[in-house]
């Protein structure tokens, strides 16, 4: 039997494909070739899409960055209100909008004719330069020009001193003067090391705009650390006006003042009741304006009467402060000075209150007021001995004192105490207390009374007795 025959147009289809792929000369070897070529062309073409994407979207960002750096500065001057921090917070900015590698912002001191950084990127210490100096902040300074350096080292006015002391190379350099209202110079803002080698007269702008707002703030700073001086000199004034009264007593408002800053520094108490605690610790007795005076300087113990009489004072502290303009935070001023004689458990004076509902910051002033007196020269006696004192203050704790403030009291550093002590026979900070570094309140106490000294604390003892002690009469016997 015959083989059966091609079915009918088999052979002539696959002749017409054969045609057809010689006709456009393309065999199965170029046909996946041209697919492959195809599919990385899109592949291509969506990279470079993709990169111009990114390129317009960081020539956007670039051009958004100055406003946007410019908007945190604003919204730190609406939320924060200490100078550093602002200052801190535009020197920040200025560095990213000028894309440079640091920035500093100099202050001038008229009296001393120089200038001091407020603020220095990548510098922990204070950098001060004299305003006679050759340097381009100096010469900035002095002109209240704006200056521009994009070679430092082939401008004859830059001093190479600074980098070779702190290892800095100083490439290009934009100093702009800060002037305050009056078109007075109070300071420079520096900007070091443009990443492209020099800064733009673009750059010169937007310094020059950030410049005016951190020579505002700066200005408002001054005004205002100049007002709080003058209220802070007056109220010292009357404090040891009312102190002077006595001149055995005088000085003990400023000491207290100093005993509870050191309490408060050693509590993390915040900014805002550091103040309230200076002026109301500096102002707890001014009620004693209407104390009798021959009762305040009695060379002997009160009477039940003449210390109620003196009980007044509190009461009175409160009645003439309330009347001075204190605002804000400041209002609890005269509560808190008029509380320093209230007790823990309720019997001190003059309102009878108890635990938390004497305010936290009287109960540091109690501390400091009572450990003062009780290591201050009196009219009947000398200053009480050390470890007495010790025994008195912890005996205090829990009925009179808070007891964590006593404890956090004698944990401080006894060259602190030692130095306000040391304020009332008009010396501070003497020489000789240098060698207390080394111990605390409560353990310099202890080698008093008798504990075994270790090695860097030989002699403590001796050079202590010999401050606390002198001019103390060979034959002085205490009186507790």
């Amino acid at each position: 039997m015959s083989k059966s025959a091609p079915k009918k147009g088999y052979r002539k289809t696959d002749r017409q494909r054969k045609t057809i792929s010689e006709r456009v000369g393309i065999n199965d070897k170029d046909r996946q070739e041209g697919i492959l070529s195809s599919t990385l062309t899109q592949q291509e073409l969506a990279l470079v899409e993709r990169k111009i994407k990114v390129m317009g979207m960081q020539e956007e960002l670039n051009r958004l960055r100055p406003l946007s750096g410019l908007y945190r500065v604003i919204k730190a001057m609406t939320t924060e209100r200490r100078l550093e921090s602002l200052l801190d917070v535009i020197t920040k900015e200025t560095q990213s909008i000028l894309n440079c590698d640091r920035c500093s912002v100099f202050i001038l001191d008229k009296q001393k004719a120089e200038l001091w950084t407020q603020v220095a990127q990548g510098m922990e210490k204070q950098i001060r330069v004299a305003l006679s100096a050759a340097s381009v902040v100096s010469q900035c300074a002095r002109t209240a020009h704006q200056i521009n350096i994009p070679d430092a080292y082939k401008d004859k006015d830059f001093d190479p001193a600074f980098d070779r002391l702190t290892g800095y190379h100083t490439k290009s350099i934009l100093c702009v003067p800060m002037l305050n209202r009056h078109e007075d110079v109070i300071g420079v803002f520096q900007a070091l090391n443009k990443s492209t080698n020099t800064f733009t007269s673009e750059d010169e702008e937007w310094l020059a705009a950030l410049t005016t707002v951190a020579a505002g703030l700066i200005e408002q700073a001054q005004a205002y650390l100049e007002i709080e001086h003058f209220v802070d000199r007056t109220l010292e004034t009357l404090a040891q006006t009312i102190d002077k009264r006595d001149p055995l007593t005088a000085g003990h408002s400023i000491r207290v003042t100093n005993y509870s800053l050191l309490l408060g520094k050693s509590l993390a108490i915040p900014e805002i009741d550091h103040l309230v605690l200076r002026y109301a610790a500096m102002m707890h007795d001014y009620g004693k304006i209407g104390v009798p005076e021959a009762i305040l300087w009695k060379n002997g113990r009160l009477t039940p009467g003449e210390f109620a009489c003196v009980q007044q004072h509190a009461r009175y502290t409160y009645d003439l402060l309330s009347n001075l303009p204190f605002k804000g935070k400041m209002e609890s001023v005269p509560f808190v000075a008029s509380c320093h004689h209230e007790k823990i458990d309720g019997s001190g004076y003059y309102r009878g209150l108890k635990g938390d509902e004497i305010p936290y910051l009287a109960r540091i002033i109690a501390v400091a007021d009572v450990f003062d007196a009780l290591t201050s020269e009196r009219h009947y006696r000398n200053r009480m001995p050390i470890d007495k004192v010790a025994d008195i203050m912890f005996t205090g704790k829990g009925n009179h004192f808070e007891p964590e403030y006593v404890d956090l009291f004698f944990r401080l550093p006894s060259r602190q105490v030692l130095a306000v002590m040391e304020s009332e026979r008009g010396k501070t900070n003497p020489p000789e207390i240098k060698q207390f570094d080394c111990v605390n309140l409560k353990r310099l106490i202890e080698l008093v009374m008798g504990a075994k000294p270790k090695r860097h604390e030989n002699g403590l003892v001796q050079a202590f007795e010999a401050i606390y002690n002198a001019d103390l009469p060979p034959d002085y016997q205490s009186l507790d």
